[in-house]
């Protein structure tokens, strides 16, 4: 323990209260975004990591800035899979340093860290640089958009997804991107056997749900 002291009721109230809003986020985050929901526990749980160092003031208040600033990028980096939800709770333990001016940091860590935090996020995140070689793209894919989030629970529509192997598919993948569902279908460099890319592009189009098909390669997808 740090001098006999531990974290103030008023810091204390302010990292709870980034926690708890944490929370409320992930069981929103579970609820219209289903299939994000490994991401919304993991980011959840992350943010309790303050509340377990209340012994601590000081490494306490430099893990709630670190944890804060991290979370704050991160709802901006995955806000299109629902993470924009963890603003409100990064913004409650940004402050939280600063409620106590005796479990104050110094100002340079206040000015490094989270620039650095964000920073590391933002690297972890990204996909890493690829040169565009031609020769070396992967082969175009189709993406298909469904009518609703609910599909990916319809029995009929994972039984004939899974049929599309058949038809000349070397992958069958379904995410959700900016609140809708897509279906993500992977095409060998070449057809064999008969199969084609039309006959393929036929089957998409006929599973239930799906409203708009495009045709993806490394660069763009056209419809």
């Amino acid at each position: 323990m740090e001098d006999g002291r531990r974290v103030s009721a008023r810091q204390r109230a302010w990292i709870v209260a980034g926690v708890v809003t944490a929370g409320l986020a992930a069981a929103l985050g579970l609820l219209i975004a289903p299939l994000s929901g490994g991401s919304f526990l993991m980011t959840a749980l992350v943010a309790v990591t303050p509340l377990l160092m209340q012994d601590h003031p000081k490494a306490c208040a430099r893990t709630c800035l670190v944890i804060g600033s991290a979370l704050l990028a991160w709802a901006v980096i995955g806000a299109v899979i629902g993470m924009f939800l963890f603003a409100p709770a990064a913004l409650l333990l940004v402050i939280a340093p600063f409620v106590d001016p005796g479990n104050r940091h110094g100002p340079w860590f206040s000015a490094i860290a989270p620039v650095v935090t964000a920073a590391a996020i933002a690297l972890i995140a990204s996909p890493p640089g690829q040169d565009h070689d031609p020769e070396n793209e992967p082969p175009p894919s189709f993406r298909a958009t469904l009518d609703s989030t609910d599909r990916f629970r319809d029995r009929q529509f994972n039984e004939r997804k899974e049929r599309l192997l058949d038809h000349g598919a070397t992958r069958v993948e379904v995410y959700e991107y900016a609140g809708r569902l897509i279906l993500q279908v992977g095409m060998p460099d070449t057809f064999t056997d008969g199969r084609t890319e039309g006959a393929l592009r036929d089957e998409i189009a006929g599973l239930p749900g799906v409203v708009d098909i495009r045709r993806c390669t490394f660069h763009t997808c056209d419809g």
